[in-house]
């Protein structure tokens, strides 16, 4: 879990920011010399280790936890429910099903950290806590109040550009990267926009038939906004981990508390908790989906925690990769969506890219020190095959060194 924290929805959101910022930080000269073969290798071992079995379970286990929250997002959100008089509406209550989230991830965390409680002691100071509860709940928020004005395959495909994001907040504060990453995030920019201009008007549409206006642009909006917050999230967990060095777990913690008391506020403030109060008692079977789809992010996160653990940032990001195209064509297929070629094209650049800032975009997990060793004895033979007089000069140093010890 040291390469994430906590994308479309909240929790695959905290993960993916800590992990891009973790690995955009420049790499000591040790990691870049064995980046290539050793990260590799790193892989092979851990899989070698937890087995081939255990990948799968996790796999399947963070596939299907955020595949069903996208479909109750559209089920709850675009699908209309229809009272006792044959009324018309949609449950567009976003905070509260952030609020909930929040609090079954606190308590199932503080449950975990009760029972295996770690040993080192957090010191980070709350505001930190309280910046990053607000700009997630931000996110979230933002990200979920969209979907009433694009579709769902529109969101998860814009959100798939929190590179960009990270990278311009990463600039601002003097981060450096690697040079191809900034075409692959090129790429997934580039499937972003083909995907938002070649849209048919007509998908995500909530209002009317006979109401023509063209609302997607709130929604744009929105999600531009939540990319944002996304990359503050990210700036504030790097900036945490730089002073304190929270752990994950801990880090989640403090996130999920202030964000509870964040969102609880603000459900007192709007009057939206009256207001959910009612829709339920006109619609009791909306309570089972919130609490399913609550119970998905704590179990999709707790996958995640045992994904990046286990097989490494890159086995996670190309799980979650395949799950959200997978997602786009149920949705597009199940819920009829309507799609264009040109929009399929902008998805194969926008996953495309993905895939290439997960293999060779980023810095992985630090190899494996018997791989560090094993690497350094091929070449220090190599060097030794092709060069006798260094054979003989550092035979003669070895020699010197056990003499004066």
């Amino acid at each position: 879990m040291s390469h994430l924290n906590s994308n479309e929805n909240q929790t695959e959101a905290n993960y993916a920011a800590m992990e891009m910022n973790n690995q955009s930080e420049k790499p000591s000269s040790n990691e870049s010399r064995f980046n290539s073969i050793n990260v590799l290798n790193s892989i092979r071992r851990m899989w070698a280790e937890n087995g081939i079995i255990k990948l799968i379970i996790v796999a399947m286990g963070i596939f299907l936890s955020f595949f069903i929250i996208g479909i109750l997002l559209e089920k709850m959100i675009k699908v209309p429910y229809i009272d006792s008089d044959g009324n018309k509406e949609k449950f567009h209550y976003e905070f509260t099903l952030i609020g909930v989230q929040y609090i079954f991830t606190y308590i199932i965390t503080k449950v975990f950290d009760t029972v295996s409680p770690e040993e080192k002691i957090d010191t980070t100071h709350f505001m930190y806590y309280v910046l990053a509860a607000a700009a997630n709940a931000t996110a979230s928020s933002c990200s979920y109040k969209a979907f009433r004005w694009v579709s769902y395959p529109m969101q998860v495909i814009f959100k798939s550009a929190k590179p960009l994001a990270v990278i311009i907040l990463g600039l601002i504060i003097c981060k450096k990267y690697p040079i191809q990453r900034y075409f692959f995030v090129l790429l997934i920019v580039t499937g972003v926009v083909l995907f938002i201009f070649y849209e048919p008007k007509n998908a995500g549409k909530i209002t009317s038939t006979d109401d023509t206006t063209d609302y997607r642009f709130i929604g744009i909006v929105l999600l531009a906004l939540s990319l944002v917050m996304d990359g503050i999230l990210g700036a504030i967990q790097d900036r945490a981990r730089a002073v304190h060095a929270p752990t994950p777990r801990k880090f989640l913690l403090g996130m999920m508390g202030f964000g509870t008391i964040y969102l609880s506020i603000i459900l007192i403030a709007t009057g939206e908790y009256a207001e959910v109060y009612g829709f339920i008692g006109r619609h009791p079977d909306i309570i089972w989906k919130i609490c399913l789809f609550a119970v998905c992010g704590v179990v999709g996160q707790l996958f995640i925690y045992t994904m990046v653990a286990c097989f490494g940032a890159l086995a996670c990001s190309i799980t979650t990769t395949v799950r959200k195209f997978f997602s786009i064509l149920f949705s597009t297929i199940y819920f009829g969506n309507p799609s264009t070629p040109l929009q399929w094209l902008g998805a194969t650049l926008v996953f495309g890219g993905l895939f290439a800032d997960a293999f060779l975009g980023k810095k992985h997990t630090a190899p494996h020190q018997n791989d560090i060793e094993l690497t350094e004895n091929v070449e220090t033979a190599e060097k030794l095959m092709t060069n006798p007089e260094q054979k003989s000069t550092e035979t003669k140093s070895s020699s010197t060194q056990q003499e004066m010890a």
